[in-house]
């Protein structure tokens, strides 16, 4: 996962103000916390989020009595228990999935292309959501529910980027990498090598690797953060014309998207 948190919208380029600032400094700190596979010590907390330490020190301790945060046994700061609450609550209410049709009906009409939302789910990259743009001819589309191949899939590959080492190991050991077309990246060495390139420009495209005359971008929600991500799929001799178009759209949309919630 990315590790750097100097605000509530870590890319975003500048600092917004928070009706209450203090409220807005124990969501960086969480946000921060959750970013890092194996817990944060005090120090790097209040690095990451550009917190002095007296502030650092008063939220982490808030924190902790609410069971949102808790120590482990290297002493860093990890997420409590009280989360899984949370967790669950957002599963039921299914509040990303309806949060995210707005946005993706913005992008389609943007970009004319079909716009889609994947998530992790049990492991398993899960489309959830798609929305059709105004072009005649559209690209494949997959139905909600569908969750084969992530490893060839744009959506897939930007969940996969930002998941922990563990969960990648675990998708690896359980799902077959199987080479759907000629493009397929299937070695998990050449794939991990994908994940960091993915990690450091921000988006993956994939190009024929699901089906031929295909072609995708996608991009992380929050950063990586969120189990969520955006793309958008297009025939691939429009997408080679237009790519560039795309990923500064998604990017844009995907941005002010998680300024604004």
């Amino acid at each position: 996962m990315v590790s750097c948190m100097n605000d509530l919208t870590p890319d975003s380029g500048e600092k917004k103000q928070y009706r209450v600032q203090s409220v807005a400094r124990a969501a960086s700190i969480l946000f921060a916390v959750a970013r890092n596979e194996h817990g944060l010590s005090r120090k790097e907390i209040s690095r990451l989020t550009d917190l002095p330490t007296q502030a650092s020190y008063h939220l982490l301790h808030t924190l902790s009595q609410v069971g949102l945060l808790a120590r482990n046994d290297e002493g860093h700061y990890v997420l409590g228990l009280k989360v899984g609450g949370l967790a669950e609550g957002f599963r039921k209410q299914l509040g990303g999935e309806r949060q995210l049709s707005t946005l993706l009906r913005q992008i389609a009409r943007a970009t004319g292309e079909t716009a889609y939302a994947a998530r992790w789910l049990n492991c398993e990259v899960i489309s959830v959501e798609i929305v059709r743009g105004h072009h005649q001819i559209q690209a494949l589309e997959l139905p909600p529910g569908y969750s084969e191949d992530g490893h060839s899939r744009a959506g897939g590959k930007v969940l996969l980027a930002y998941a922990s080492e563990s969960e990648r190991e675990q998708y690896f050991r359980t799902h077959k990498l199987t080479k759907r077309t000629p493009n397929t990246t299937a070695s998990i060495t050449a794939l991990n090598k994908q994940f960091e390139e993915i990690r450091e420009r921000g988006y993956a495209m994939e190009e024929e690797e699901f089906a031929l005359g295909l072609s995708c971008i996608g991009v992380p929600l929050d950063g990586g953060l969120s189990p969520y991500a955006i793309g958008v799929s297009a025939p691939t001799e429009r997408f080679n014309l237009n790519s560039e178009f795309y990923i500064n759209t998604l990017k844009d949309a995907v941005q002010k998207f998680s300024i604004q919630n």
